[in-house]
């Protein structure tokens, strides 16, 4: 899919007449993610020996020794091994899982480990505070399907090639212009309850990566994964490829 995206954006391109330098300058551009989607809705060429990559919803299973606060629930548990090698651009653990623990609505808190192979974990139920559709949501698989993103508020003045190929002309500027309205056209696919691993973050107000955060993981509001929320979680690159994940930061836009 990431290929088939790219190569889109080109034709795209072509058609357009825009130079292919040009284009090329935007398509380096462009990053790579992983979507968690239900089976239903993977792409026909997946689902064949499909394997879930992660569990959202109902109880958490950690060790003892993990303190969280009993309010926040269980968002998802990633099985690292299930999702594709070769595919993200941030450090991924290649094995083990992740388990993420937040309160997806209005609050920037939450909670982030990465357990190795065979570590010996105990259910885990969150004190029902309040009445919570995701606390008490049975869980549910989700599937791995690669995906292509590019950044938020792109413009043709981010592009030095672009820059210079439409200078003073008012007409290849127009021509630009298309082709990024084609690539956000192209890349606006979002599977299944939107759960995005890796990318360009898809903050509607404040990308973080004007702060020079790279997205890990972005979870809409509800349990079923909607709603008016989604939860970012990022950190620098360093932070990820050292799994210093209790550094990252949670953070809600609405």
């Amino acid at each position: 899919m990431t290929v088939t995206a790219r190569e889109t954006v080109r034709d795209a391109g072509r058609a357009l007449g825009v130079p292919e330098p040009v284009t090329e300058a935007f398509v380096r551009l462009l990053r790579p993610c992983v979507y968690l989607c239900p089976y239903e809705q993977l792409p026909e060429e997946l689902r064949k020996g499909a394997r879930p990559a992660a569990r959202a919803g109902g109880p958490a299973h950690l060790p003892t020794d993990v303190v969280v606060p009993a309010y926040v629930p269980h968002v998802m548990t990633i099985d690292c091994a299930a999702i594709p090698t070769g595919v993200l651009d941030i450090d991924f653990p290649a094995e083990g899982h992740v388990v993420i623990l937040a309160e997806i609505t209005d609050q920037d808190e939450g909670f982030l480990f990465h357990l190795p192979p065979g570590a010996e974990t105990v259910e885990r139920h969150p004190r029902e505070a309040e009445p919570d559709a995701l606390k008490s949501h049975e869980s549910f698989p989700l599937y791995a399907v690669p995906g292509t993103t590019m950044p938020g508020r792109l413009h043709r003045s981010h592009v030095a090639e672009a820059v210079d190929y439409a200078e003073g002309d008012a007409e290849r500027a127009r021509l630009v212009d298309n082709l990024i309205d084609e690539m956000g056209t192209v890349l606006a696919v979002r599977w299944g309850h939107g759960i995005q691993l890796g990318g360009f973050s898809p903050a509607w107000h404040d990308p973080l990566e004007d702060r020079g955060n790279v997205l890990f993981v972005s979870i809409p509001e509800s349990a079923v994964f909607g709603g008016d929320c989604i939860t970012l979680v990022s950190g620098s690159r360093e932070q990820i490829a050292e799994r210093r994940y209790d550094e990252l930061e949670f953070e809600v836009e609405s």
